[in-house]
């Protein structure tokens, strides 16, 4: 099954008539590689989105696409607690480390609560 990545990058390659292994060698990777970062086998590497907008001249509407795109698709974040946050701020980022925990429910509220506040 294809990422959200996988979909945005299957779709660049048929819109510019790409074949699997063109934008694999475009970038330097295996088409193997490439592959199972579309399918999600693989994590996406820092940087990759970046390498591809390179080779291929995205324009900064794609690049913008592309970005969001490997953003849902990635399998892991890192939480940065930075100097200046309280025990609070510690602790909520420790909770949201447990998003998965969650009922569906309360999963979807906090979501879109989320949502809300960054839009």
């Amino acid at each position: 099954m294809l990422t959200p990545l996988g979909k945005a990058l299957r779709k660049l390659r048929i819109d510019r008539g790409w074949l699997l292994k063109d934008m694999a060698r475009g970038i330097g990777v295996a088409t193997s590689f490439l592959s199972g970062v579309e399918t999600g086998r693989k994590a996406i590497p820092a940087g990759f989105v970046e390498k591809i907008a390179a080779w291929s001249g995205l324009h900064a509407n794609e690049l913008k696409e592309l970005q969001e795109a490997a953003l849902v698709s990635l399998r892991e974040f890192k939480i940065s607690v930075r100097p200046d946050f309280t025990d609070g701020d510690r602790e909520a980022a420790a909770l949201l480390a447990r998003f998965g925990e969650l009922p569906r429910e309360k999963r979807d509220d906090l979501h879109m609560l989320l949502k809300r506040t960054f839009e």
